[in-house]
């Protein structure tokens, strides 16, 4: 099924934008630190994530985002 525009090009910038509010970092600033060994993240978006892994911890990590607007981003 083919995306409309606003899936294509608004969606993406809101998702990123709401992911990027104070709560939010908050939430990843407390959780994302926690894991540990091989990570898998699903739904990566535009890597908010990837400065709260602790390096110590984290073997491996790989990101997948299915959205194509996002890497762009």
């Amino acid at each position: 099924m083919a995306q409309n525009w606003y899936e294509r090009h608004v969606l993406p910038l809101l998702i990123d934008l709401a992911c990027g509010s104070a709560p939010m970092r908050e939430m990843r600033r407390q959780v994302v630190p926690t894991a540990s060994g091989k990570v898998l993240e699903v739904g990566i978006g535009t890597g908010r994530n990837l400065p709260y892994y602790d390096a110590a911890r984290v073997h491996s990590l790989v990101g997948v985002e299915p959205s194509l607007r996002m890497h762009r981003l």
